[in-house]
């Protein structure tokens, strides 16, 4: 059986948002097979080699660094910006159920971040 990423590389074109928009369908898609898988390997731990999908996480750091290089010199660069991280932050939440509690950490970083730019 092989493995499926989870984006695609050829889903990802067009805006920041419309590149997050389908990060976090992807997300959403990853998580109902990693959930799924669980609950058939009745409570025990996956190994690798059971694993079906996995996430492209090139692709999140990707949009991610490019979200960190928008520019803030304006009220509504910075809106603009903190809007894209809390965005982002939604797909590390989705992440997050498909049984990876390691990216609530990064979640609250990214919050914490569009909280910064939004109140400086």
């Amino acid at each position: 059986m092989s493995l499926l990423f989870y984006p695609q590389e050829d889903v990802l074109t067009g805006t920041l948002s419309e590149r997050i928009d389908n990060l976090m369908e992807a997300a959403e898609r990853f998580k109902a097979i990693m959930l799924d898988d669980a609950k058939g390997a009745d409570a025990k731990r996956m190994t690798p080699r059971e694993q079906v999908a996995a996430y492209n996480w090139e692709e999140i750091a990707r949009v991610l660094r490019q979200v960190r290089e928008e520019p803030e010199s304006t009220k509504i660069d910075k809106k603009k910006k903190s809007e894209l991280l809390i965005k982002l932050s939604e797909v590390y939440e989705i992440l997050r159920g498909a049984k990876m509690p390691k990216l609530e950490a990064v979640r609250i970083a990214l919050i914490s971040e569009s909280s910064h730019l939004q109140g400086g």
